[in-house]
């Protein structure tokens, strides 16, 4: 007795929906590419302000070691990140009123953070011993 074969039918491939304006008779065709904006140096986010200012945040580790991570960022896009494995200075340039500074780090002993502007929380901020996470608004 022989075996009934099933032939594979292919499935359809979806169709693009097209919407006309009323009243419109013109015909249009789907295209396969999206109009992407163009990137440019005018598009980034950290251009400098006449109200731009420089930050500098200080980091002391005492009774131990410590390693902490600023980032800066503005309207939610990250502008500029830097590390310290020691107690010292992080500085950023081109700072403006509503940035946020996020710091993450850890340290086996004790750790302040002092900025230099003013911001909220204000600073310094002290740390024991552990993980290290906080962020800052610009005022």
């Amino acid at each position: 007795m022989a075996k009934s074969v099933k032939k594979a039918i292919p499935k359809r491939k979806p169709q693009a929906h097209l919407s006309l304006q009323p009243g419109s008779n013109a015909t249009t065709k789907p295209t396969n590419h999206t109009n992407m904006p163009k990137l440019t140096t005018t598009s980034l986010v950290a251009e400098s302000a006449p109200h731009s200012l420089q930050v500098s945040i200080t980091f002391t580790f005492t009774g131990g070691i410590g390693q902490a991570t600023s980032l800066l960022f503005r309207n939610g896009v990250l502008i500029n990140m830097q590390s310290i494995s020691s107690s010292g200075n992080i500085r950023f340039s081109e700072v403006q009123s509503g940035d946020s500074i996020s710091v993450n780090g850890v340290c086996t002993g004790h750790a302040v953070i002092v900025i230099d502007t003013p911001t909220v929380p204000v600073s310094p901020q002290q740390f024991a011993a552990g993980i290290i996470l906080t962020g800052y608004l610009i005022q």
